[in-house]
């Protein structure tokens, strides 16, 4: 071999040991954690094992009673016809679906490490006082009893410990998550009802603090005299007396009682409602409302206008709904209860307030006299101690078709007037509007009053009576027989004296 020959094998000889031994270095590097891996809380050494090792298994279908207990519960719960009840009060309802997810906690336990094989000291895993156990028996007498320690330091996972074995392992953060519900967390929430705000009809609010506030649906004016069709809402409360409601705004207000949605369940057969104020209630919140729904027919009928069949039809029917409303919680949410139930829920703090905060002013109808030309007979007006009249006289007259119609006269002060004059008179009159809301209640004292009408209704035998006073350069008090609570813009209702004097169309 020449000497050249022989220099370029050692040098292949010593590159191929270079790349041995790189080859062999990679290998020990990316496997170092396999060959030692030390326990990050400082104890013995670990034990390892194969990834997702299975420590313990159960059968679904055979476990039927579960105790579980954490800081904020202790509860046995049995199965009984496929229904988990709570053993000590088998009436009270119980999520099924937490049920379900503790069930699978225990049909496998898992382990990605085993930490310690042989744990003297529990309390540096937690284990000594568990942040959770859970206990599960099958119909056979099999039984499993897990504790859950310390969620490990920077990683996802608790240390777990069975009864009866000295290994500490290893368990996902689900076993933390699905074993701390509360005693409140695991009672089935039962919610008041969703109610179509179109389908209410009365609404009373009742506060301790605040005043009441009344209102109901009222088309057949039964509580008040709202004239027209469009006025349909009735306001009882807070007012003595009785006033027409915005039937927009009503809409809008209403909304706020379609849903009585419930956060949790604080205590579900409650003996003493003073330690959530629910003893003498903060407010009260009653709904009546009609629910529909659709019934089957037992045998299809015909529509007699269009011919079709029909196979259902709708059943409406009456309900109510009362909720009382107690202290605030820690986190400022409300406590409630359902009339007649002996369970407190907490509802969210918007939502109720909501309910509460009601400005009632602010859902009146604001027009002083709203009458609908068509039922009135005659208005008796006084303008500072001078007198007018406005009339209208109808008599049943054949018309050219030989049909029967109503024919209408128009007098003002007696004599006929202009139709048109008289109607654009009139509207100016029952233009006036409710301008603002006084503090306090207060008195004309011995004020004479700049304008006083008197509305003569068909089917009524005393007037509807309206009297204006001075208030003061801006305003006139509205007297309509109640405690006078209300002005109006003091230019709107001198363009409507200035119309009767003139009596002629305003602008």
């Amino acid at each position: 071999m020449t000497k050249r020959k022989k220099k370029n094998l050692i040098t292949i000889i010593s590159l191929l040991l270079v790349l041995i031994l790189m080859l062999g270095f990679y290998i020990w590097y990316i496997n170092k954690d396999k060959f030692d891996r030390n326990d990050t809380s400082g104890g013995s050494g670990v034990s390892d094992i194969a990834s997702s090792n299975i420590i313990a298994t159960m059968d679904s279908e055979l476990i039927d009673k579960i105790h579980f207990k954490n800081s904020n519960a202790d509860m046995t719960l049995v199965r009984e016809d496929d229904l988990w009840l709570l053993e000590a009060d088998k009436d009270r309802p119980i999520k099924q679906n937490y049920l379900q997810n503790m069930i699978n906690l225990v049909v496998e336990i898992k382990t990605d490490r085993i930490v310690n094989e042989k744990a003297n000291d529990l309390g540096q895993y937690g284990l000594s006082s568990p942040y959770a156990y859970i206990e599960a028996t099958q119909s056979d007498g099999k039984t499993i009893a897990l504790s859950i320690g310390n969620k490990i330091t920077g990683g996802q996972g608790y240390y777990a410990k069975l009864l009866g074995d000295d290994s500490v392992f290893i368990v996902s953060a689900n076993y933390g998550t699905q074993l701390s519900y509360s005693d409140a967390n695991m009672t089935q929430v039962e919610h008041g009802p969703n109610i179509v705000s179109e389908n209410i009809y009365h609404l009373e609010v009742l506060q301790k603090e605040r005043e009441d506030f009344e209102l109901i649906y009222d088309p057949d004016s039964i509580y008040h005299m709202a004239g027209t069709p469009l006025l349909s809402w009735a306001v009882l409360k807070p007012y003595e007396e009785v006033y027409s409601a915005d039937t927009t705004k009503v809409s809008e207000l209403l909304a706020n009682y379609g849903s009585f949605s419930f956060l949790n369940c604080v205590e579900y057969n409650v003996e003493n409602f003073a330690v959530y104020g629910l003893e003498e209630p903060k407010a009260s919140v009653y709904v009546g409302y009609y629910d529909q729904y659709e019934q089957e027919l037992p045998e299809p009928a015909t529509d007699s206008n269009t011919g079709t069949e029909i196979n259902s039809k709708t059943i409406t029917e009456e309900k109510s709904f009362k909720l009382y409303v107690g202290e605030t919680d820690d986190k400022g949410d409300y406590y409630v209860r359902k009339d007649g139930d002996k369970a407190v829920y907490t509802m969210k703090a918007t939502n109720v307030e909501k309910m509460l905060n009601i400005d009632t002013f602010n859902f009146l109808n604001t027009f002083v006299n709203i009458y609908n030309i068509d039922s009135l007979n005659k208005i008796e007006i006084d303008i500072k101690g001078k007198p007018y009249t406005m009339e209208i006289k109808r008599d049943t007259i054949i018309n050219d078709a030989g049909e029967e119609e109503i024919a209408s006269t128009y007098y003002y002060n007696g004599s006929i007037a202009d139709e048109d004059v008289f109607k654009d008179v009139y509207q100016a009159m029952i233009s006036a509007k409710i301008d603002s809301q006084l503090n306090k209640e207060v008195s004309p004292g011995d004020s004479e009053p700049v304008l006083t009408l008197a509305y003569h209704i068909e089917g009524y035998e005393e007037p509807f009576t309206t009297v204006y006073y001075s208030y003061d350069d801006s305003f006139y008090l509205i007297d309509k027989g109640y405690p006078i609570r209300f002005v109006a813009d003091k230019r709107k209702i001198d363009i409507i004296i200035y119309a009767i004097e003139e009596f002629k169309a305003s602008n």
